[in-house]
């Protein structure tokens, strides 16, 4: 029976071979397309679910509350983990750290001499092999990072550094500190997670650094608990004031506070200050979902509106059946079958087209082709194929079977207004579906040259950064200045503490008004006297630093216009001389700069500070000396390798590697132009979807209104009278279609946008885009087929009148 049904289609298809590669092309396309988003979710929604009870895992927020800025901070001080597992054994399974001094790339030199720069390099607890995904494949977990001055590496890097060889035993250094780390193990990550690792090091190597034992408020430690089975985790959060009044420091502990996140929501819920990587959006999970159902709806659409159009031709077809003794409920199961049949041979050009698809984008999206191929995933979408096939013939099936054979016998074709108003809903439909993609479609684009093109304040495009932080170039800074500047390429070369606008330290602060002895928390960098002309920011009032005020700049500070004005002093003017003590002792503010972007444009300017390097000549000034900036006219040839030149003769262990700001800038907005995109892709592949429906739709609709033209051809008509009788039906249905698409894109997209705190202003521009372009699509589409209807010759197709 099967094979009978086969034979039928595929007999069937040959018959109307355009009409068929459209309906069979467009469902193949659209199913491609909704397996590789589907692919996509799954990935994005298996973020750290792969961890033994991941449930029970969260990680602990830092919230430092002062009375003019809030810090959330994704991290913790390193005590907090370990003093929680001592004081809530019952509570707490396990606890894990992940610390990398503030330092997101480190030298690594083996014993060969050779030296690699990595990134993902932490220090962490031996219970991470207990707790998270992470297995050794070689080495004992229960000792592997137990002892100080060990670690293991992930596998990728044991085949980078020691090709086959084993690795347990061999040693490396890490620059910066004194003793070589014995490798342990050799690991691997199971699972898809927000924690990405090349190398772990012992916890306990930092066990003693003074520093670290008595600090409760720097927080550069990404801290993990695994609850124990039946504890509530509201409760055990209940329980963290009191812990934080226990053992913080009594002049920040009354703004502090923990929260608790579940280790499945980091990935596309959290966005704090200082997360361990970028992470993603659940919004963008629903707008990817949404495409990949509306692209599989469309084809569907193709689907019912075609077979319920060209059933008419089959008229004759099924009289004979009918005829010939088939009952109606045969008749639908054949056309039922066709229809499934038709869905299976396009999800076979879907699986090869996701095939290729997957193999060119699998270092991006990280989406292997085994994903597609498993067992699990291929049975999932046989049984959405079958589905779908079924529920596309449906209607058709039926509608098909309701033929009167004796109408059809009497040389009469089936009312043409058979199923037409469900023609026009679907036609609508597709169209709707169209113009609000190409609508939220132009919108990101724009959105998107507004994030990688908009003035930060400063002259990100001009500025080359080095790391130094694992070199000592800050023992010999004014020598390694002084050779760079001898380039008529650079400008100029300053330090930071960190990149400006990517990352930043909130430091605290006790200014006016204040009593002493408390603090408010305010995002600042340490820089030198050459920062602000560097990075081209203008100082509004007072004065920058300069080496003439060494002594007095030693105790100064730059403030932001708005950190001015949250200090109480609308005239940037009125700040000068005004107290600010820090840490570093009782300084003041000399002068005022223009507000600039310290943070990607999902956040508006707030208060900021520049705090001058002082006490160079010992570790503490040193320590900051973190990234040069360089301002370079250009980048040729010669002033690279003057660069690399100047590095090597102050730098012999450490690999020379630079980034560019204007390029760092633009990874803030990774997923976003991610989406960007995927999502012009769907905009393209549903206009084509919906066109290629379209133009086998206005094929029928030409074949049916030839005589019609004929008729008003001799009567005098001239080529736009003819093309309107044509295309005037799907005239009316683009411009229903346009205004269903106006309140809806609508909403998408000012949701999208209020994620942003600088956005374009949408007007009715991408409106009137994207209407104008349906129409001009549509109506070549239908053009395209009337066009040899309209000048054919009118006795030719009047013949038989």
């Amino acid at each position: 029976m099967l094979i009978d049904y086969i034979k039928v289609t595929l007999r069937s298809l040959s018959k109307n071979k355009l009409i068929s590669s459209i309906n069979i092309l467009g469902l193949g396309i659209s199913l491609s397309a909704f397996i590789f988003i589907t692919l996509y979710i799954k990935k994005e929604l298996s973020y750290d679910t792969g961890h033994a009870d991941s449930e029970r895992i969260y990680r602990i927020h830092e919230m430092i509350k002062s009375d003019n800025f809030t810090e959330n901070s994704s991290s913790c001080p390193p005590n907090t983990g370990k003093f929680l597992l001592k004081d809530f054994p019952d509570d707490i399974e396990y606890m894990v750290r992940f610390f990398d001094f503030q330092n997101p790339i480190v030298t690594i030199q083996l014993e060969n001499q050779e030296l690699y720069n990595e990134k993902h390099v932490y220090f962490t607890d031996s219970s991470v092999f207990d707790m998270l995904d992470f297995s050794l494949i070689q080495g004992n977990k229960n000792t592997a990072l137990t002892a100080p001055w060990t670690t293991v590496v992930s596998e990728g890097l044991a085949k980078k550094y020691w090709g086959d060889e084993n690795p347990i035993g061999k040693k490396i250094t890490r620059v910066g500190f004194q003793n070589p780390f014995e490798i342990t193990g050799v690991f691997r990550q199971n699972s898809v997670s927000h924690i990405k690792a090349n190398m772990l090091h012992s916890m306990a190597t930092t066990d003693p650094f003074p520093f670290l034992q008595r600090n409760w408020i720097w927080n550069p430690a990404w801290t993990y608990i695994k609850l124990a089975p039946n504890i509530n985790p509201e409760q055990f959060e209940a329980k963290l004031p009191g812990f934080i009044q226990k053992y913080y420091d009594d002049r920040t502990k009354h703004q502090i506070s923990h929260q608790l996140m579940p280790i499945e929501d980091i990935h596309l819920q959290s966005h704090l200050e200082f997360e361990m990587a970028p992470n993603s959006d659940i919004k963008y999970v629903y707008i990817f979902a949404s495409c990949a159902v509306f692209l599989l709806i469309i084809a569907m659409v193709n689907f019912v509106n075609l077979s319920t159009s060209y059933s008419l031709l089959r008229g004759k077809e099924i009289g004979v059946r009918k005829v010939s003794g088939a009952t109606k409920s045969q008749l639908i199961i054949q056309f039922l079958a066709e229809s499934i049949i038709i869905a299976f041979i396009a999800y076979l050009i879907a699986l090869v087209l996701s095939v290729i698809s997957i193999s060119l984008l699998e270092p991006t999206l990280e989406i292997g082709i085994f994903e597609l191929l498993n067992l699990k995933m291929l049975s999932i979408m046989t049984g959405i194929v079958f589905l779908i096939g079924f529920l596309s013939g449906v209607y058709p099936a039926f509608f098909i079977s309701s033929f009167d054979p004796l109408v059809v016998f009497k040389g009469k074709m089936i009312s043409q207004g058979s199923g037409k108003i469900l023609r026009k809903v679907l036609v609508i439909a597709q169209f709707t579906i169209a113009i609000v993609l190409i609508i939220f479609t132009y919108v990101t684009y724009h959105q998107l040259a507004l994030l990688n093109n908009k003035n930060y304040g400063f002259d990100a495009d001009k500025i080359m950064v080095l790391d130094v932080s694992s070199t000592r170039i800050g023992q010999s800074y004014d020598a390694f200045r002084t050779q760079l500047m001898s380039s008529s390429s650079i400008e100029n070369v300053t330090v930071m503490s960190d990149i400006l606008a990517v990352n930043n330290n909130n430091h605290e602060f006790n200014h006016e008004g204040m009593t002493a002895g408390e603090w408010n928390y305010y995002p600042a960098l340490v820089v030198d006297e050459e920062f602000v002309s560097s990075m081209g920011m203008k100082i509004i009032a007072g004065r920058d630093y300069s080496v003439k005020y060494a002594r007095e700049d030693s105790l100064s500070m730059l403030v932001n216009k708005t950190m001015a004005k949250t200090l109480g002093y609308s005239n940037p003017q009125d700040a000068i001389g005004q107290r600010m003590v820090s840490r570093g002792g009782n300084e003041k503010i000399v002068g005022v700069v223009e507000d600039f972007n310290y943070k990607s444009l999902h956040s508006p300017i707030g208060p900021f500070a520049l705090d001058v390097r002082r006490n160079r000549q010992n570790n503490n000034g040193n320590f900051f000396v973190r990234h040069v900036a360089i301002r370079l006219n250009n980048t040729d040839a010669t002033t690279m390798a003057h660069l690399e030149e100047v590095w090597k003769a102050h730098v012999n262990n450490v690999p020379f590697t630079y980034k560019m700001l204007n390029h760092e800038l633009k990874k803030l907005y990774q997923a976003e132009n991610n989406m960007g995109s995927i999502l012009g892709t769907f905009a393209v592949l549903t206009v084509i979807i919906a066109c290629l429906g379209l133009f086998a739709l206005a094929s029928f609709i030409a074949q049916q209104k030839m005589k019609e033209i004929g008729i008003r051809k001799v009567l005098g008509a001239n080529f736009l009278k003819l093309f309107y009788v044509g295309y005037k039906e799907q005239f009316f249905l683009i411009v229903i279609a346009f205004a269903t698409a106006i309140p809806l894109s609508y909403y998408f997209v000012e949701g999208w946008l209020d994620d942003f705190a600088y956005r374009i202003s949408i007007g009715i521009v991408p409106y009137l885009v994207a209407g104008l372009l349906a129409l001009v699509i549509s109506s070549l589409t239908v053009l395209s087929n009337f066009y040899k209807v309209i000048i054919s010759n009118p006795s030719e197709v009047l013949r038989d009148e």
